[in-house]
């Protein structure tokens, strides 16, 4: 005998004990809903008793009151469709559900009437399951109702104390409910799941689950009870007429009303995909952990929180600003309090901590700072720059030029000296650290140079040379394919050089001189905030340098080693014309500048020769010391081109002040004029480090 049968016999028995007839008895089946029949299985003003899981995938026939009595800990999944009577589809059906367990409606339903969720928890899965639109469900307090993601249930609401709740059928003979005190429970265990019908209630409200629950209708709390929000998010797109409290980690949003609301998680007005304005029908009450969002969209609207009472205000405000027709000199009312503003100590019979007023503004664009003015009935936004999201990429970038420029320049004095036609390539690869607050970054150098310098009588030599030069210079956080670093930048420069030379031996000394100018031409993206899409801008810049080159005619010899002591100056000038950036709320127009530098460097070359079949080659040891004259910094005069009026300085990485030259390496004939050298160089020091190779191949032809 099968558990629910056994149950209709001792319910007929009781009844029987009080005189009353034995319902259903004449309609019992003995045929279970969770058989392979492909008919529907009737059920007719009776209940059934389910004590494992079970999934019915088979369409129900409802008539009258019938009812599910779940065991605790078990699920009873109705996949199929639930009919109403087949003669007479608009006759009403209660469908309940008892017992401590769990009912999920899975699939669409037809009945017409109500279901009333007495004990236990209800599932929804579907639009439709609570059958036609007209229904309605009943909930009790203690109960819980659980809609799957994406649900949007269309019947109207009703949640019951334990006074008002209803109760099953007497001649079910079922004992009284119990467990009905405290809350209802509404669940949205992920995603967002929409209430749409009306809703009333006099009981209080949990919502918890992760998820969010919309509510687009309107809902009515009879006794003034809470609807707590303990987990995840509550949008509210319409009217809940009723107290709303908040704990932390939630989210309240939506563009609709609430009667009051006391907040301890986020308040986020507005929809999703726009801003708007939350009203609030009587008190708004920020307690300090709370937290306001504030977007402003790209036609310079703003979300707003409007209390028709009154309004105190704590915990954080932050604002989400997006680029748009937009400037600072916009102002948002984002908070309206009819009633006033609560100032001060609060000492009522609802007091919230704090002074009335948000205790920090931040926004999330890193470059602008939130200014608010307070006011007796509003509160209203302003936003004006700062320093964060300067362009100092500028700056690091010229600052690689200038230091860069050596490579031209000692490439040039390899080779004037001597009547020889020249070509010479170079490859570096420089790592700066981070400095004053400033991402460090990392550059990749290479370049070409072809030159000729001819004999001009004994002891002198004329030189001209040119060639090209093509610099990769990034933040290290975007060199590791990563954009989240606020202030990281990315540039390609690409230049072309012109210069001359000239060589002069007198009184055992000789005197090398020197002239270059390079023209520079760069695409740089950078980031102002990790937030937004790249700023891009093309600089272009021009580099005249000169330098003088002083050691003996012959080297000193010292055993098989030959020593050449030398000095050496060079002056900079780097001219960079104004630019502008485009692409984003932070570009910036930069002025243009001049950067003037001087270095002095020391050194001794030490050189081996050993023979071999085509001449001498060489083994080479460069050792040498640079001071920089000038200064270390390189700034970057500059104002955001939506608010010109306020011009700010950025520095980019320094240049080292002082640093040590090594170069080693071998140059070796290869034919009878022909020779080739391959040498190691680095610069180090200053918070740089540079290495490189040199590979260049030379013709005689004095």
């Amino acid at each position: 005998m099968s558990i629910f049968t056994t149950n209709r016999i001792r319910a007929m028995l009781a009844l029987c004990c009080l005189g009353l007839p034995p319902p259903g008895l004449t309609q019992a089946s003995t045929e279970a809903p969770w058989d392979d029949s492909p008919a529907p299985f009737v059920l007719r003003d009776e209940w059934i008793t389910v004590a494992g899981d079970r999934r019915v995938e088979r369409d129900l026939q409802l008539e009258g009151a019938v009812g599910f009595q779940v065991a605790s800990g078990r699920t009873l999944w109705l996949q199929g469709a639930t009919l109403g009577h087949p003669a007479d589809p608009l006759s009403p059906v209660s469908l309940w559900k008892l017992g401590d367990g769990h009912l999920e409606l899975s699939g669409a339903g037809t009945l017409s009437g109500q279901v009333v969720l007495a004990e236990g928890s209800l599932g929804l899965a579907h639009d439709d399951a609570l059958g036609a639109p007209g229904n309605s469900l009943d909930m009790a307090a203690g109960t819980r109702l659980e809609l799957r993601p994406g649900v949007r249930v269309a019947q109207i609401l009703q949640v019951r104390s334990a006074v008002t709740a209803q109760t099953p059928p007497a001649h079910w003979g079922l004992p009284p409910v119990a467990g009905l005190a405290g809350a209802a429970v509404w669940r949205v265990a992920s995603g967002e799941a929409t209430l749409v019908g009306n809703i009333q209630t006099d009981a209080p409200i949990i919502k918890d689950g992760t998820g969010t629950l919309r509510l687009t209708g309107a809902g009515f709390s009879l006794g003034r009870d809470p609807l707590i929000l303990a987990q995840g998010g509550l949008r509210v797109d319409h009217l809940w007429w009723g107290p709303v409290l908040t704990q932390p980690g939630t989210v309240l949003s939506g563009v609709g009303q609430v009667d009051e609301a006391r907040i301890a998680g986020r308040l986020q007005p507005g929809a999703p995909d726009r801003t708007g304005a939350l009203l609030i029908g009587q008190r708004l009450a920020l307690l300090p952990d709370a937290q306001t969002r504030i977007r402003i969209d790209a036609d310079g609207q703003a979300d707003r929180v409007w209390s028709f009472g009154t309004a105190r205000l704590g915990g954080e405000l932050q604002i989400e600003p997006s680029p748009g027709d937009w400037t600072p000199d916009h102002r948002w009312v984002i908070v309206q309090a009819d009633g006033g503003l609560e100032y001060g100590a609060d000492g009522g019979g609802d007091p919230v901590p704090g002074d009335g007023r948000y205790v920090r503004a931040v926004s999330t664009l890193r470059y602008l700072d939130p200014v608010l003015d307070y006011g007796a009935r509003t509160v209203t936004l302003g936003l004006q720059f700062n320093d964060q999201g300067l362009n100092t990429a500028d700056a690091a970038w010229r600052g690689a030029l200038l230091d860069d420029g050596r490579f031209l320049r000692e490439s040039a004095l390899a080779h004037t000296a001597d009547g020889r036609v020249w070509a010479q390539s170079w490859a570096a690869n420089t790592e700066r650290s981070s400095a004053h607050g400033l991402p460090g970054d990392d550059r990749d150098t290479a370049g070409l140079q072809i030159g000729v310098s001819r004999l001009v009588g004994a002891n002198s030599a004329l030189a001209v040379f040119a060639g090209t030069q093509e610099t990769r210079l990034a933040t290290v956080g975007m060199a590791a394919q990563s954009s989240a670093m606020a202030g990281a930048y990315r540039l390609r420069d690409r230049s072309a050089h012109l210069g001359l030379g000239v060589s002069l031996a007198r009184h055992g000394g000789r005197l090398t001189l020197g002239a270059a100018q390079s023209w520079h031409r760069a695409d740089l993206d950078r980031q102002a905030d990790p937030a937004e899409s790249p700023l891009r801008s093309r600089p272009v810049a021009r580099l005249s340098q000169a330098w003088l080159h002083i050691q003996p005619e012959t080297p000193i010899p010292l055993g098989s080693w030959q020593l050449t002591p030398y000095a050496r100056m060079v002056w900079l000038r780097l001219h960079r014309p104004a630019v502008d950036e485009h692409g984003g709320l932070a570009a910036v127009s930069l002025d243009a500048q001049t950067d003037q530098r001087w270095i002095g460097q020391l050194g001794v070359q030490v050189q081996r020769p050993w023979a071999t079949p085509h001449g001498d080659a060489l083994m080479s040891l460069n050792l040498g010391v640079r001071r920089l004259w000038g200064g270390s910094t390189l700034t970057s005069p500059q104002a955001y081109q939506a608010d010109p009026a306020r011009r700010f300085e950025a520095e980019g990485l320094p240049l080292p002040r002082h640093a040590l030259r090594l170069d080693l390496g071998v140059q070796a004939p290869v034919a009878r004029r022909v020779q080739v050298t391959l040498a190691y160089t680095g610069q180090h020091g200053g918070g740089q480090m540079q290495h490189g190779v040199w590979l260049g191949v030379r013709g005689d032809f004095r």
